[in-house]
């Protein structure tokens, strides 16, 4: 998406900041949320299993993650504050995209020193229609260009002491597959206009996960099917640190041909805060952070293969390729289809609300592909469509001998809007159509 949709800022972010992006980044979980938690805290809240099918066990439960206040723990900001940095949070969107959606307890207190949620409130909440107009673009303006604002005044006022500012934007592109080719221009002129401080700063561009919902049937292309799974990040270093001989471009450029997680890129950013500094930023020696999964992207990483089947990727978001052939057979796609159908009304009966939600019906099996990681069993994805819109996707394995099936993760592919919002009482479930 991003090469699509911002080529001049780019190509601008190569000649003039050295920035080097990640193509092999993989997402470890399906959304915002379980791809956050490794960023911040450096936890996994999503299970699975892994291309070889070891189990992928959360650190932390829904209890720990969602139903307590997590002021208490870890967490990035408080990392960066507690050695004398200035910290910041900007986020476009009022109901927080990582510690609170959608009705988790999050932070008690901000977790930074600097928040936007103030504007953020007046925007979806509180504020005057004509507020709500502006920044919808109806007048030329949107959130990001407050956002962005906001940082710009944060990096000025703080040009005496170090700022960690973290700028979430959800609403550019979430919901729009070229929702980010309206910024490539602005994009190039706000790091113009910011040059000198962006030049003498570590930048990274991040996100979370790839493509999520509202694009139609692009989802079932293998190019949307791959870019789902495959977050952006790109990093330019301070020019100071660019020379050769500290080696720093060298690394980057070395660990970007390989397989990467959310879990190096927290490595990364903590290496940079504790490690680093001592040394100037010369040091390139492996070093495992302690109680961290991930391994600095500024630093030699092991030599051993990074491949799905080594690094905490669940099985069904692996971007790396195998040999794989669509399944027509539409016995067994009717017949595999109904066990995922099934499987969804297991899950919601799991979670106590089948009595809120509508039963589906299988309508048809949009894609069956067979994945040859083994032959000891059949693995399958599968993506189907039911009564209510609702578009199902899961990994499942199959024993053809026995008919046993095990599944991963399920995800809709339909945008479901807030129709699964009658589920929030009990335990939010995003796979229920409630019932009217």
């Amino acid at each position: 998406m991003a090469k699509r949709s911002l080529p001049k800022f780019i190509q601008y972010f190569h000649a003039k900041f050295s920035g080097i992006e990640f193509p092999f980044v993989n997402k470890v979980g399906e959304n915002s949320q379980p791809n956050g938690f490794p960023l911040w805290f450096g936890k996994r809240i999503e299970g699975g299993r892994t291309v070889a099918w070891d189990e992928l066990k959360p650190d932390w439960n829904e209890t720990e993650y969602c139903e307590r206040f997590l002021d208490n723990e870890t967490h990035i900001f408080k990392e960066f504050k507690q050695h004398g940095y200035a910290t910041a949070l900007i986020e476009d969107w009022y109901q927080t995209l990582l510690d609170a959606w959608p009705f988790c307890n999050g932070f008690k207190e901000r977790p930074a020193d600097h928040g936007f949620r103030p504007l953020t409130s007046v925007y979806e909440a509180y504020g005057m229609k004509v507020t709500r107009y502006h920044l919808k673009g109806k007048l030329c303006r949107e959130t990001h260009h407050a956002a962005m604002e906001y940082l710009e005044q944060l990096m000025n006022a703080y040009q005496d002491r170090p700022l960690f500012a973290w700028t979430w934007l959800n609403n550019i592109a979430h919901n729009f597959i070229d929702g980010p080719a309206r910024v490539d221009d602005y994009l190039v002129e706000y790091f113009e206009r910011n040059h000198q401080i962006l030049d003498d700063s570590f930048v990274l561009f991040v996100a979370d996960h790839g493509l999520r919902f509202g694009y139609g049937n692009y989802f079932t292309t293998e190019i949307g099917s791959f870019e789902r799974h495959n977050p952006y990040l790109a990093i330019s270093v301070p020019r100071k640190y660019r020379g050769s001989e500290t080696g720093l471009l060298d690394i980057l450029r070395k660990n970007s041909k390989q397989l990467q997680t959310h879990f190096d890129t927290r490595a990364t950013l903590l290496d940079i805060l504790k490690f680093q500094p001592m040394f100037n930023f010369t040091q390139r020696d492996h070093i495992k952070i302690p109680n961290e999964i991930g391994d600095s992207l500024i630093r030699r990483q092991p030599e051993w293969p990074r491949t799905c089947a080594t690094l905490p990727i669940p099985q069904q978001y692996c971007i790396c390729q195998v040999q794989k052939w669509e399944i027509r057979n539409k016995i067994l796609q009717r017949n595999l289809g109904k066990k995922l159908v099934d499987h969804v009304h297991h899950l919601l009966a799991k979670t106590n609300v089948s009595q809120l939600c509508e039963r589906y019906d299988l309508e048809e099996v949009t894609s069956l592909i067979e994945y040859d990681y083994t032959k000891s069993w059949n693995t399958y994805k599968i993506s189907a469509k039911t009564t209510f819109s609702a578009h199902f996707e899961t990994l499942m394995v199959y024993n053809d001998n026995d008919g046993s099936v095990n599944f991963g993760k399920v995800v809709r592919l339909d945008t479901y809007g807030n129709t699964a919002d009658c589920t929030e009482k009990v335990k939010f479930q995003a796979l229920c159509h409630c019932k009217k």
